[in-house]
């Protein structure tokens, strides 16, 4: 054990220099590693305070305060945005395409919903929202063709299983108000047959009973003539 000692006593006396500046060095590490750990955590919890803010404005949990929705709305979306400069997170970043969706930025609000897919792709369970929240944008702007591609998208997602019955069902819509029945019914019929379960399944069930007679009548006064 003394010669250990020795050992490392006279390999310090020669390379004092060297020795100083690692440990130094490694101390300076620990110091810059736990700042940015603190730094972190503090950015996290302002962040999350905001953030929690901002979900209270845009529920409306400020009945009481007497402010109105819109000043409400343009509240949340000044603390979501806020939040989300300080710890981005995929909620925050659906809360502030929502809350734009909300005062009416239709343009903003799809900007950020694009955003969203783009950075956020893995997220499973948020991105079945996102797709729904801009097939509905380009709806009501009248774009019907690129709602529709984008509720196939939607109904297409691996890897999830939200929202497919809806985009179904709302694709069906589309198409029925379009004029294309055929179409429509066939994304009925994948309802009847995959979701059972679905909200949307009796509405299925008679939409194509409700075909049925209408395609035989047609049938029929095709053959008179």
């Amino acid at each position: 054990l003394f010669r250990s000692y020795e050992r490392v006593r006279d390999y310090f006396q020669e390379n004092r220099k060297t020795v100083s500046l690692a440990l130094a060095l490694t101390v300076l590490v620990i110091v810059l590693v736990a700042g940015l750990l603190l730094y972190n955590r503090s950015l996290t919890e302002q962040a999350s305070v905001l953030e929690y803010e901002g979900y209270k404005l845009y529920h409306n949990l400020y009945q009481q305060d007497g402010r109105n929705e819109e000043k409400a709305l343009r509240e949340a979306l000044e603390k979501f945005q806020e939040a989300y400069d300080k710890k981005s997170s995929p909620t925050r970043l659906l809360y502030i395409a929502y809350t734009q969706y909300r005062l009416g930025q239709n343009e903003d609000a799809l900007k950020t919903l694009n955003r969203f897919v783009e950075k956020y792709s893995d997220n499973k369970d948020l991105l079945p929202l996102a797709y729904f929240k801009i097939a509905t944008i380009q709806l009501e702007e009248g774009k019907k063709e690129e709602a529709l591609k984008t509720l196939e998208t939607l109904y297409n997602l691996k890897g999830s299983p939200f929202l497919k019955d809806l985009a179904l069902y709302e694709s069906a819509r589309i198409l029925e108000g379009m004029g294309r029945r055929d179409e429509a019914t066939k994304k009925y019929e994948l309802i009847a047959k995959d979701y059972p379960e679905s909200p949307y399944f009796q509405l299925a069930l008679s939409k194509i009973k409700q075909e049925k007679p209408e395609k035989e009548a047609e049938k029929k006064g095709k053959s008179e003539k």
